[in-house]
């Protein structure tokens, strides 16, 4: 990555005037607090951008094999004195495939789970923090069920010939039963031993005031800032208190630096950004006070598949006699000092799509209502969300108006899975009936629904409007509505869905409906007299066919006498 001029230019600046001012009682050994920067850096461990919410076992499989990319993220930072924060997204999608889980992600994830750097959670999918609140979250978001991607044949385990009683010997063998599957839980699933926790980390630069009282809200101790983002009297040190919120502050500047050090192409290129990057920890050193100052690094979000000089980079850093590499925890239990927030919004264009997301969610939450099991729907509904909000999306800008429409197209098809089947006109003689109407279940599981009739007309009454049907999945069925006609002519009826809970599902039908009414006597008069008819008719041509068999049969008789007298003559 080349050099960005303009931080070079303030780094060697910086560089000179901390020299100028610089006396020998300012260098002191390593391990005296005045005049010492305890370094710590940071690293979120994230997986590419998804838009399921949960990694399958094929890009798992790609991403922890020996070249992949978290195979490759985690050979760059893994046993250093870099604190990862790591993506429940890639824990979970490891774990809730079970037996199916491909080994390299299995041995991928007890290497982090060896690891000697210290840990802490990000959000689920390292969704964008900010971009939610400032549109209108109350909460910061996470996962809220797994049950839809936890397949029990996964977790279950066939129990061996030990676990059978031996006392009494069984005159038959008979095959081993499975044990009931241990199942995960949604903890279970994210569940890990973090050595630091309770930690936000927002995007760089896109926090305001009114974001930290959501995250305090949500449950998160600490926030972690970009130096731009506030405004600090005791700029040495890392901790700062904004209000009632904690903050922990990475440093723009020497961050920038870091990141080019440890991307450097080329020897040349990372020894010439490393001194740089040492001379400004050097000035950053005397702004600490009596303590010590504090610095905390952060490197980019994103793979760290070419950055090959982090160890190297870090060895330099420890071999400053004015700094120390200091775990994080240690950073954190440093007293903070007050600081003020300075307002970072997330742009317009964002936060707008993002409300569309939110927007999109609560009506796929309400239409989960007329499910079995809503969670399976919102569960996954919200899953996909996350994903789709990640911060991964922020390399591929085009990339995250795609994801964007993919999820509200998902949304549309989902509403579709539950609908009133549109039928041809009906013709209604009868002066009560029945109306037939068809309504359709494309969702995996039951749902129940209100199927709403009303006829804004005077020739039909309907007799009952509501009607309660449950139907299975994957299917089709005609709930019967009761009607009265009342006089004859053509009335459109509209046929409306709700769930159990009144929560409308799709929208409203119409469906035409021709009204004969006062016709039900005359056509069973008819009926009926077609129906005496036939039969009269049978009974005639009875007698008839009978009739002529006797007179057959008296001639048949008649002719049988009159033959021997004529043979004897």
């Amino acid at each position: 990555m080349p050099l960005r001029p303009l931080t070079a230019v303030i780094a060697t600046v910086t560089a000179l005037l901390a020299a100028t001012l610089a006396s020998p009682a300012a260098v002191a050994a390593p391990g005296d607090p005045a005049g010492v920067a305890r370094v710590s850096a940071i690293y979120a461990l994230t997986a590419p951008e998804s838009r399921t919410g949960l990694i399958d076992a094929n890009a798992l499989s790609l991403y922890t094999s020996p070249t992949g990319a978290l195979t490759r993220d985690l050979d760059a930072v893994i046993d250093t004195a870099v604190a990862i924060g790591i993506d429940p997204m890639i824990l979970a999608s490891i774990r809730v495939l079970g037996t199916e889980a491909p080994q390299t992600a299995i041995d991928w994830l007890e290497r982090l789970e060896g690891a000697t750097n210290q840990t802490f959670a990000l959000g689920y999918a390292d969704a964008d923090i900010t971009v939610a609140t400032q549109a209108g979250s109350p909460t910061v978001l996470t996962p809220t069920s797994f049950d839809y991607a936890i397949d029990p044949a996964r977790f279950a385990t066939v129990a061996t010939d030990g676990d059978a009683d031996t006392a009494t010997p069984s005159p038959t063998p008979s095959p081993s039963a499975s044990a009931a599957p241990q199942l995960p839980t949604a903890e279970s699933l994210v569940a890990w031993d973090y050595t630091v926790p309770t930690i936000a980390w927002p995007v760089a630069g896109t926090v305001m005031a009114s974001d930290l009282a959501v995250i305090g809200a949500s449950g998160f101790t600490t926030t972690i800032l970009s130096s731009g983002n506030l405004e600090r009297s005791e700029r040495g040190q890392a901790t700062a208190t904004v209000a009632e919120s904690s903050t922990v502050v990475t440093d723009d500047p020497l961050s920038t630096l870091f990141n080019e050090a440890v991307e450097a192409p080329t020897t040349e290129g990372w020894q010439s950004t490393v001194g740089l990057l040492q001379a400004a920890l050097d000035a950053s050193a005397l702004e600490g006070g009596p303590a010590g100052a504090t610095t905390v690094l952060a490197l980019d979000r994103g793979s760290l598949g070419s950055a090959t000089k982090l160890r190297i980079t870090l060895d330099a850093i420890e071999a400053l006699p004015s700094t120390d590499l200091t775990p994080f925890s240690a950073t954190l239990a440093v007293p903070p000092s007050p600081a003020t927030i300075v307002e970072r919004p997330q742009t317009p264009a964002r936060v707008a799509s993002a409300a569309s997301l939110l927007a999109t969610e609560a009506s796929d939450a309400s239409f989960a209502t007329v499910a079995q099991n809503p969670a399976l729907i919102t569960g996954e509904r919200r899953l996909r969300l996350l994903a789709t909000m990640s911060t991964s999306w922020n390399t591929y800008p085009g990339g995250w108006g795609s994801a964007i429409d993919l999820y509200n197209a998902e949304s549309v098809e989902l509403h579709n899975a539950v609908r009133v089947v549109k039928s041809s006109d009906i013709n209604l003689f009868a002066d009560r009936a029945s109306l037939p109407v068809p309504v359709k279940n494309s969702l995996n599981q039951p749902v129940t629904v209100n199927v709403l009739v009303t006829a804004p007309t005077p020739l039909l009454e309907i007799e009952q409007p509501s009607v309660a049907v449950t139907i299975e999945p994957d299917s089709q069925k005609r709930v019967q509505i009761p009607v009265q006609s009342i006089s004859n002519g053509t009335a459109q009826i509209s046929v409306a869905v709700t769930s159990g809970t009144g929560v409308p599902i799709g929208t409203p039908t119409s469906v035409k409906i021709n009204v004969y009414a006062g016709w039900e006597t005359p056509i069973t008069v008819a009926l009926g007299f077609l129906v005496f008819a036939v039969f009269a008719f049978g009974i005639a041509r009875l007698v008839v066919r009978r009739s002529r068999a006797r007179k057959v049969r008296l001639a048949a008789e008649h002719t049988a006498v009159d033959t021997p007298e004529d043979a004897a003559e």
